[in-house]
């Protein structure tokens, strides 16, 4: 598919991102096939086309977290593979080449109370660039303005990061990726010949996965030691909504009506697709190890101990480092997450995304400084590069090149879903799940959600719970 210009891509806003904040891992080694070419200096759009005098001396102040605090200034070694990451020095080392009396200060704040941290900051004036804030969209600039002006660079990126800015029934750009991670399969393929289950294709259903997950789960045949079909994400955080957004999106079921506001919305629970995301939901959680179940989530995956046949979840990249690390690429299968079955989207896959991403505060004083940074941190070559020795999977093509270098066969599924994603498809303020603007919500459902994969609850009386809590909260804002 042609690749999207305004795609709604959005970070989760709940009490924890453990998804999207987690750090990513060194490479431990590199396939043979070598990286693509730099793409052309030429092609990049020169800052004097936006008024902007390279001449001119300015300080942009970067505040916020993602992968800035998890690299540092200077660096770090990845525990697992030993390989040093680069620091974001190096990386506005690489911007001072080409602007050289645009300085760059970057202060980072630590992922908890990152939030407030950031409000705090940026409220108090003199922040330019939000590191990983665009879902504050009280403080954000809204981007298409910019994106329209500059469309060939628009054009460059799978997707733009869109949230609701005051009329809840639009949406805007309120940041952009440099690092864009949707979540997909990975298949212990040991664990499957084991007993006698052919592999998945990444045409799949969910029905598929559900099916694979119950016939590996038990004894393994081979090996006497148990074995268990799937590994639910995020179980014991706040992110265990993923499990639903994915299957909710897979089946069509759109709960949510928006309107200009939060009271002119509606949440509707009569979707018939929605008892069957639930009943999914359980049946999947049937196959989990009990630890899992329990929320301690510590299944040895990815590892030559590896349990359970079928995982999933973001930062593919380092997801194989880790393989790739302990010698056992060979053993796992990387495959897009099963495919949408009803509504406009039918055929492209039931994929979350995580991301770190850049906006512009808006009451910076230096906007357009600000928004040139942002096309060279996603476009341009050295940052590009920077963002690859980081861990992460850069939102353009020429990085994804990159990874294909480095992953080859592997990079197929990221590579797959990020081609082929229909505008709308992945933000999380959307028809099928919302986390901001309604209250109970999105923390009632991952209440239910745990309550439903502990075992303590049954798939009905999940969903009764959830639909209760939320027609509460939506009645007391009529």
């Amino acid at each position: 598919m042609k690749k999207l210009t305004a795609l709604l891509l959005a970070l989760v806003m709940l009490l924890s991102l453990t998804a999207c904040g987690a750090k990513v891992d060194a490479p431990a080694t590199e396939a043979a096939t070598a990286p693509a070419p730099a793409p052309d200096e030429a092609t990049a759009t020169p800052a004097a086309n936006n008024g902007l005098d390279p001449n001119e001396k300015v300080t942009l102040h970067l505040y916020g977290t993602a992968n800035f605090i998890d690299v540092g200034a200077e660096g770090t070694i990845d525990l697992v593979s030993g390989v040093e990451m680069p620091g974001y020095n190096e990386l506005i080392a690489a911007w001072n080449e080409k602007y050289p009396n645009v300085e760059v200060v970057v202060e980072t704040c630590p992922w908890d109370n990152w939030i407030t941290s950031i409000q705090t900051a940026v409220l108090s004036g003199g922040v330019d660039i939000i590191l990983h804030g665009a879902t504050l969209t009280e403080l954000c600039e809204p981007l298409d303005p910019y994106l329209q002006r500059d469309s060939e660079y628009a054009d460059k990126l799978f997707a733009t990061e869109n949230r609701r800015f005051g009329d809840l029934s639009k949406t805007m750009a309120s940041g952009i990726q440099y690092v864009i991670e949707p979540s997909i399969a990975y298949v212990d393929m040991d664990i499957l010949d084991h007993y006698g289950v052919e592999a998945p294709t990444a045409d799949w259903t969910w029905e598929d996965l559900i099916k694979i997950a119950e016939a590996c789960t038990g004894t393994d045949p081979v090996t006497g030691e148990e074995t268990y079909g799937v590994q639910l994400c995020y179980t014991h955080t706040a992110n265990i909504f993923q499990n639903y957004y994915q299957l909710a999106m897979a089946y069509g079921a759109k709960p949510i009506t928006y309107g200009a506001t939060a009271a002119e919305s509606t949440i509707d629970f009569t979707d018939p697709a929605l008892p069957r995301v639930f009943a999914d939901i359980e049946r999947l959680a049937a196959c989990c190890a009990p630890n899992v179940r329990e929320g301690a989530n510590v299944v040895a995956d990815l590892t030559p101990e590896n349990n359970a046949a079928i995982r999933w979840r973001t930062l593919a990249y380092d997801q194989y480092r880790k393989i790739a690390a302990a010698g056992i690429e060979d053993r796992f299968l990387f495959l897009p997450l099963p495919v949408v079955e009803a509504g406009d989207m039918a055929g492209s896959q039931s994929t979350y995304f995580g991301s770190y991403n850049m906006a512009i505060a808006n009451n910076s004083q230096n906007k357009e400084w600000a928004w040139e940074f942002i096309k060279w941190m996603t476009t341009d070559p050295a940052a590009v590069e920077w963002t690859v020795a980081t861990g992460g999977i850069p939102n353009c093509e020429y990085g994804m090149e990159l990874l294909e270098g480095k992953m080859g066969e592997k990079a197929a599924a990221p590579m797959q879903v990020l081609k082929s994603m229909p505008e709308g498809f992945c933000n999380t303020t959307n028809a099928w799940y919302d986390n901001v603007n309604f209250g109970t919500f999105s923390t009632s459902l991952v209440t239910v959600l745990k309550d439903l994969v502990y075992g303590t609850t049954n798939a009905e009386q999940a969903l009764a719970a959830w639909e209760a809590a939320t027609n509460e909260y939506m009645a007391s804002i009529k």
